[in-house]
């Protein structure tokens, strides 16, 4: 069948018709992210995303919240908020992955705690009160990078270095047995501050991954 010369000159159009309709799309696009809250350098936090002493909400919003901020906040123990107050429930836990790595600061009492690079975090609740925090730290893919990353946290957190020291050995021995999927070693908790503070290193013996948690605890 002939194809008519109107046609041919329809046919020669419609692509460009088509990428002007594309890019005129991703134009709609972009002016609707630029004039958004996910596109503004600081945005003001909320009621829902920020606590009334400058807390972090353990909610959706609230991690909306850090992930745009890049800083997650809370205080543990005394002086700290009530689950109700953080937005959590009287007993349970909250659960949040970071869409980037963030800076963790934990007060407790008179001290400061500080984990950067974290990229996600457990918050659990018990009878209406923070009962622990748990970080994920993106920084660390082997056992030496994970060993030397709690070794560093040591000063700070109150660990002894003498507890880092045999773990490779026992890692060895665990290598040579074959025994168990897994070699979980535990440093810690800290004693004699306001918060109690552990870390966990979990060796995978198939992948050879090593991820590490760092978990807060008010103290006694």
């Amino acid at each position: 069948m002939p194809v008519s010369s109107r046609t041919r000159t329809l046919l020669t159009w419609l692509p460009a018709t088509v990428l002007v309709l594309i890019i005129a799309g991703v134009v709609v696009a972009s002016l609707a992210i630029q004039g958004s809250w996910w596109a503004q350098d600081r945005p003001a936090a909320s009621d829902d995303q920020r606590a009334s002493d400058g807390s972090s909400m353990l909610t959706d919003t609230g991690f909306d919240y850090v992930n745009v901020s890049g800083t997650f906040k809370v205080r543990i123990g005394e002086g700290g908020l009530s689950a109700a107050e953080l937005g959590l429930p009287a007993d349970g836990e909250k659960s949040a992955e970071f869409r980037r790595p963030v800076r963790a600061v934990v007060a407790a009492g008179d001290e400061l705690y500080v984990l950067d690079d974290i990229s996600g975090l457990t918050a659990t609740s018990v009878d209406g009160e923070l009962a622990s925090i748990t970080f994920v730290p993106d920084v660390t893919s082997n056992w030496s990078g994970a060993l030397n990353y709690l070794r560093a946290l040591g000063p700070d957190f109150g660990w002894d270095a003498a507890q880092l020291d045999p773990l490779t050995a026992q890692l060895g021995e665990f290598n040579r047995t074959g025994d168990g999927e897994t070699f979980t070693a535990q440093i810690g908790p800290s004693e004699g501050g306001p918060a109690r503070i552990t870390g966990n290193i979990v060796f995978d013996r198939a992948t050879g991954a090593t991820p590490v948690t760092i978990t807060f605890v008010p103290a006694d």
